[in-house]
């Protein structure tokens, strides 16, 4: 085929317009890709010029909530007649530290009541668990927020609610005197309430360690009530508390504790201490 001078030209000038569009069409994909890809190619992002920040809130879990407390109680357990004061303690919870410090109390503990001096098992059978209560602050230089106390037999009854509490025993034991025999032997053991109640009488004739064992058996009884199953179940065991023991503390007071409750329950105490005085309970190590 062959063409003009003004064809040929006219063809070139067309090829070169085709390659010249091309490639600023080529160009203009190019920018076009690098701007959407800056702004995660959100195109109303984009045409304005300002990027879209996505703000994520971060919840920071503390895992345990934080309960603030720093209750003391009083513990005791005596006889039906109020005759005879078997055990008596004094007990410190402190939260958020989940941290329970726990001291023995001799029923023979003297404290001034009406003017005059009696020892706390005096008190109790005279005047009963409130001016008892009242004695053991005076003496104690310590105010109380509640107490509880029991009988032999309702000591008992509770643990054996809680099916038994698991104990160790530094060493065997083979005892028979006082009218008491109890046969256990060294380590750790689940002891129904008959069986803990005899132990307690039988750290009695210890000597001076018998406090701060006491005191480790009640710190027994509290890690036993640390148990997950339980925070369900809080409301029906206060209640049987309030009905089976002796004790001041009402309904409301237990819902004030509930959340404090639910978070030892579910989570136990991180110290269980036993203490040598009354004024350790005001300290923080």
């Amino acid at each position: 085929m062959f063409s003009t001078r003004k064809q040929s030209m006219s063809n070139e000038t067309k090829r070169f317009f085709g390659v010249f569009f091309t490639g600023v069409a080529l160009v203009l994909v190019v920018s076009c890709l690098a701007i959407l890809s800056k702004y995660d190619f959100n195109v109303k992002s984009a045409v304005s010029g300002e990027a879209e920040t996505q703000t994520t809130t971060q919840v920071q879990e503390t895992g345990i909530p934080e309960v603030r407390a720093d209750k003391k109680y009083l513990f005791w357990c005596a006889s039906e007649d109020r005759q005879s004061v078997y055990f008596a303690w004094l007990v410190n919870v402190k939260m958020p530290e989940r941290k329970l410090m726990i001291y023995t109390l001799k029923p023979e503990t003297v404290a001034q009541v009406n003017g005059n001096a009696m020892s706390l098992e005096n008190v109790y059978a005279k005047y009963g668990e409130v001016r008892l209560a009242e004695a053991v602050a005076s003496a104690s230089g310590i105010e109380l927020d509640g107490y509880i106390g029991s009988t032999e037999d309702s000591f008992k009854n509770m643990i054996n609610y809680f099916g038994g509490v698991d104990v160790t025993v530094p060493e065997q034991v083979e005892y028979r005197g006082d009218g008491l025999t109890l046969l256990l032997i060294k380590g750790k053991q689940n002891m129904k309430g008959d069986t803990l109640f005899k132990y307690l009488k039988y750290i009695e004739t210890l000597g001076v360690k018998s406090s701060s064992m006491q005191a480790n058996v009640l710190g027994a009884v509290f890690e036993n009530l640390c148990k997950p199953s339980y925070a369900k179940k809080s409301e029906a065991i206060f209640s049987k508390i309030s009905n089976t023991l002796r004790t001041d503390m009402t309904i409301v007071d237990f819902s004030k504790a509930q959340k404090a409750v639910g978070v030892l329950t579910e989570n136990g105490f991180n110290v269980i201490k036993a203490v040598d005085s009354p004024e350790e309970f005001t300290t923080d190590d």
